[in-house]
């Protein structure tokens, strides 16, 4: 039984990995990175907001976005300008050429998503969602955020790697 978990472990990984590749390799004569497309996409939706908000919306600390945002504005994706009622909050906003790159972004990575379920009828996609979402659940079973677990993540590589000033 123990491996039968260890095969279907090692394909969840193997799966989340070739997807990882199949959308950097994407994106990649784009100017835009993994991840920035979700940055895109909520400013695209919601107007304008600052890094601490995005930070929260997508589940990750300010400091984690931060070179993606500098990145973005390098290339002319999103906009800063300081907030009406605390200058030292900048406010965020997507381009014209942001907008672009949302979208061309997104039609790559939705070939991506039709590649990675070749073969499959909307039954069995129905069923992997559900069942994977399962896993998920159980694995966060003492309520750990995606936020938390990312955080986590990164501390414990810090300190592994001599980065943590603390330690």
């Amino acid at each position: 039984m123990d491996k039968i978990y260890h095969n279907a472990a090692k394909n969840l990984h193997r799966v989340s990995l070739l997807s990882r590749y199949r959308v950097t390799a994407a994106l990649s004569g784009m100017k835009i990175y993994r991840g920035q497309p979700e940055i895109l996409g909520y400013l695209l939706s919601n107007g304008d907001c600052s890094q601490k908000e995005l930070a929260e919306v997508l589940g990750v600390s300010p400091a984690s976005i931060a070179t993606s945002l500098k990145r973005m504005s390098k290339a002319g994706f999103i906009e800063r300008t300081a907030d009406e009622t605390d200058r030292r909050i900048n406010r965020l906003k997507i381009t014209d050429a942001g907008r672009e790159v949302f979208f061309a972004g997104k039609a790559e990575c939705d070939k991506v998503d039709k590649i990675m379920f070749t073969g499959f009828d909307e039954n069995e996609i129905v069923l992997l969602s559900d069942m994977l979402s399962r896993i998920a659940n159980n694995l966060s079973g003492d309520g750990i955020s995606d936020k938390e677990a990312m955080d986590f993540i990164k501390n414990a590589d810090n300190k592994r790697n001599g980065d943590d000033k603390n330690a």
